[in-house]
């Protein structure tokens, strides 16, 4: 495969996240009526009233999450790739964010599952379906360490970055590492049926979420940059010349 090629499926690649931020939020959020989810204060028989009365919706928004969850994968792997550059010939942070990212992206499929199962058949006990909610809840939420390690780890490692045009800016290196540690309320998320802490409390979700969003982004963004400087060098020898050999460096998110 030529450098060329790479590229532009690098540049696909971190695509990839952004095509998974959208179409999540769209299909899991809104078609799977999660934004905001369902109370885990209900009773059995009103969350099956609301299984029953949104169960096409439910089916199919989740559906298409557990099928867009895979697009996480490729998203880590072009963050792999920077940090590789960075870290060099012992990669292990690099190797903790794939498996992270590897785990969370089953997260992301396994959970649309679980509540399509709980959709499927409106004529099930309403205990059922209650459980099988609780069960894509309590595994979204409180697997969180799988996610929170692959954002430290890519964070420690864009810290780490000293060249002159770092990939990663240090408050998005920062941020990343924040995002991990963010996350570790949602270990007293089960709890919690009402308030802040409860899955659809404003820290357990609203909060959390829009810190997620913010790290995946500018990383994604940065990514972005970086193939796209790559992809121009490669039809600018002299901008080639200029740069340093052996690093792949970008210009800073502003």
């Amino acid at each position: 495969m030529t450098t060329k090629q790479s590229l532009k499926y690098q540049l696909l690649a971190v695509q990839c996240g952004f095509a998974f931020e959208i179409l999540f939020t769209i299909f899991w959020g809104f078609f799977g009526h999660n934004l905001p989810p369902f109370s885990p204060n209900l009773s059995a028989q009103d969350l099956a009233a609301l299984f029953a009365q949104h169960h096409n919706s439910i089916l199919f928004g989740n559906s298409m999450a557990a099928l867009i969850g895979v697009l996480w994968i490729p998203w880590t792997a072009q963050l792999a790739v920077v940090m590789w550059q960075i870290e060099g010939s012992s990669p292990v942070l690099t190797i903790v964010q794939v498996i992270g990212g590897a785990l969370t992206a089953w997260v992301f499929v396994f959970c649309p599952a679980a509540w399509a199962v709980a959709a499927f058949r409106p004529e099930i006990d309403p205990n059922t379906v209650r459980t099988l909610n609780d069960l894509g809840f309590m595994v979204f939420n409180i697997t969180y360490a799988v996610t929170s390690v692959q954002a430290i780890a890519a964070g420690l490692v864009g810290l780490a970055d000293k060249s002159p045009l770092p990939v990663f800016p240090r408050w998005v290196s920062g941020w990343a590492i924040f995002t991990g540690v963010s996350f570790i309320p949602l270990t007293a998320m089960p709890f919690f049926k009402t308030g802040p802490l409860a899955w659809d409390g404003a820290i357990s979700f609203w909060s959390l979420f829009g810190i997620y969003l913010i790290w995946t982004l500018s990383m994604g963004v940065c990514m972005a940059k970086d193939v796209s400087r790559r992809m121009r060098e490669q039809t600018e020898p002299n901008a080639v010349r200029q740069m340093q050999p052996g690093h792949a460096s970008a210009s800073a998110l502003s």
